[in-house]
């Protein structure tokens, strides 16, 4: 009996070398939905009092930064988790509005799902002071404990159990309450309420750039008139380093404090840091030897982010559709449930048959670990990058699991960063997942001028092959390194080119994927009910006018450097494009349309003449045909204004020639 999956959700690999593989794909993704489950209670607590009205960066003030870095998340969660919910709770407000009627503070958004009037009233928020001073207005005279007592109350009211409870406090006032001890003991004891209540506080100070007056909610301090102090009051206060979150999954032990001085970019960029969970991929014990291990978890620094996937709706009443997986039997026809069927493999023609249980012993290879097999110099590794078989993870230890795994942790790393060596481990992540061959380089922590971590302690966990995972590339039909002299010409010429577009300071931060810029515009434009999608600059687009300024003149050189294809003495090299003859252009002129008006069309964009190319391809019906900037510089010399969709334009520049 033969048997056929009569629907699946997503796809799968006829490969059996894959097999394996994709069960670990699929327990991670499993255990992925678990953790998802749960939504995020996101606050933005902003200090909307006088001193957050300075000028920060430009006409920028703290506040607005502040405000504009909460619209940038609303719409980026407005995509990617509608389930999360976001509130927006403001103190140091003339006018105040909360639930427990305390005075100075605002609940300007209650804790909700992100919605395109909440986006759109921030943003008119972020966008001038004059919304701010006719709706709202500010005053010194506030009490952080107030503040931090309505956030509680809108947790109380409106997250659940299990919800991940998260506040994010921006300020650029370093000591709230500097000479009134009363109430800051009011709110540190608020803060604890919140702790206790599950909820985790982040802090994200803000610069001030002139000084502040001294009053009660102002700090007095000089040290931190210019910058924010985290030591005067909030740390170990407010923000208590011994919190720590129940979720095993959410490494809460980093830093909360965020130095988010130099402007909204920076702020925005501390924002995009924390606003995100960040969930362990892995989390066993690592194995010295009998008796000796030690707890370690590890965390993605690189994974490649895909489109969100569509969704099927029931066209009638526009539903969800839901989906399911069925078995049938190929000869009958007969609906079967998972008892029902056993698996096979193929080996010498043969069909091996197993049953559920026999596989998942064959698959079991024993506890999760990482056990240690060996050291090798750094360069063994690194000199080899294409061992990576994927991307690395960031292995960092797990006090939790093992209590002192810090202590041994530091250690290890701290002799293998000093002898530059590589640790080389069996990795098995979970039960029923095959063991790889890996190897921990050893990282140091690196800090920037402001005290940020610009890279952490830990390991870095590399995927190396086994001996069945090499393979060999055909050998070439010619010794390269005896050809390489007779083409000495041409790479001189070759270094020449390599030096003038050589890319300084390269770094992958400039260069963001155009095909996921574009998706998320587009859902953005129909989510928040916008007529068109945003323009997407592609930066992995070459700049081919500056290309040509620096390497054309180095064209002709490399051409004539080049031996001909024919050549026996010489290495095979591909023959350039010969040109026509006179004969041949003539012909071509005669008997080729299509030909003669692409190289007229170059002349007159050489020439500037573009009226004359556009009338040209309005009379063959080739407009659409042309480059937005041809069209564009067309409508300006006749005196419009270009629109900016190329279909409009063409209908623009049609609608004048017709």
């Amino acid at each position: 009996m033969s048997y056929y999956q009569s629907h699946s959700y997503g796809g799968g690999d006829d490969n059996d070398d894959n097999g394996e593989e994709n069960d670990e794909e699929f327990n991670a993704e499993q255990t992925r939905q678990k953790l998802e489950q749960q939504r995020d209670c996101l606050v933005y607590l902003i200090d909307a009092s006088p001193p957050m009205h300075q000028s920060l960066d430009g006409d920028q003030s703290a506040f607005r930064a502040a405000v504009a870095a909460a619209a940038a998340q609303y719409r980026s969660r407005i995509i990617n988790d509608h389930r999360d919910r976001v509130a927006i709770v403001l103190y140091g407000v003339d006018k105040a509005n909360n639930p427990l009627g305390h005075p100075a503070v605002l609940v300007l958004q209650d804790l909700d799902e992100p919605s395109a009037a909440r986006i759109a009233q921030l943003e008119r928020l972020a966008e001038s002071n004059d919304y701010f001073e006719a709706e709202i207005g500010t005053t010194d005279s506030y009490s952080l404990s107030d503040a931090l007592w309505v956030v509680n109350s809108l947790f109380s009211k409106s997250a659940k159990k299990d919800d991940h409870k998260r506040v994010f406090i921006m300020t650029n006032t370093s000591n709230p309450h500097a000479t009134n001890p009363d109430m800051q003991r009011l709110a540190i004891t608020r803060a604890k309420d919140l702790h206790s209540n599950g909820a985790v506080l982040y802090l994200f100070g803000l610069e001030r750039v002139a000084a502040p007056a001294v009053s009660d909610s102002v700090q007095s301090d000089g040290d931190a008139m210019f910058g924010f102090d985290f030591e005067a009051f909030y740390k170990d206060n407010i923000i208590q380093s011994s919190d720590l979150s129940n979720d095993d999954d959410e490494d809460e032990e980093e830093a909360r404090f965020f130095n988010a001085s130099g402007g909204l970019a920076v702020l925005t960029q501390r924002v995009e840091q924390k606003v995100f969970k960040k969930r362990s991929v892995f989390k066993c014990a690592m194995v010295l030897g009998d008796g000796l291990e030690f707890g370690v978890r590890g965390f993605n620094l690189v994974s490649e982010v895909k489109p969100s996937t569509h969704v099927y709706l029931v066209g009638a009443t526009n539903e969800e559709a839901m989906i399911q997986t069925s078995y049938v039997c190929k000869t009958t026809a007969q609906q079967l449930g998972k008892s029902d069927m056993d698996s096979y493999f193929l080996f010498g023609g043969q069909k091996a048959v197993f049953t559920a249980d026999e596989l998942a012993k064959i698959k079991n290879y024993g506890e999760p670990a990482l056990r240690l097999i060996g050291f090798k110099p750094k360069g063994t590794i690194l000199r080899k990058p294409y061992y990576n078989l994927k991307h690395s993870t960031f292995v960092v230890p797990d006090e939790e699991s093992y209590s002192g795994s810090s202590s041994i942790f530091i250690q290890l790393l701290a002799r293998c960063h000093e002898r530059e060596k590589v640790v080389i481990c069996s990795y098995m992540p979970r039960r029923g997942v095959s063991p790889r061959l890996v190897a921990l380089l050893p990282q140091m922590e690196e800090y920037d001028e402001k005290g940020n971590i610009l890279k952490p302690s830990g390991f870095h966990l590399i995927h190396i092959p086994f001996n069945d995972d090499l393979r060999k590339p055909p050998a070439p039909e010619f010794d390269i390194r005896a050809k390489v002299p007779l083409l000495e010409p041409a790479v001189k010429v070759f270094n020449d080119i390599i030096d003038k577009t050589t890319i300084k300071n390269f770094t992958v931060y400039n260069y963001p994927n155009p095909t996921l810029r574009k998706h998320y515009a587009n859902l953005q434009a129909v989510a928040l009910k916008r007529d068109e999608a945003e323009e997407i600059e592609d930066s992995t687009l070459p700049n081919n006018t500056a290309i040509q300024r620096r390497i054309g003149k180095f064209v002709p050189d490399l051409m004539e450097t080049i031996p001909a294809a024919g050549d026996a003495d010489q290495v095979p090299v591909k023959a350039a494009p010969k040109r026509k003859t006179a004969a041949a252009a003539a012909d071509a002129d005669d008997g080729d349309a299509d030909v003669a008006p692409k190289k007229r069309s170059k002349a007159a964009v050489a020439d500037g003449d573009e009226e004359g190319l556009v009338k040209g391809a309005h009379s063959r019906g080739e407009l659409n045909k042309l480059t937005i900037p041809i069209l564009s510089a067309f409508l300006k010399q006749k005196g419009q204004v270009p629109q900016k969709r190329k279909d409009a334009i063409v209908a623009q520049v049609a609608s004048l020639l017709d």
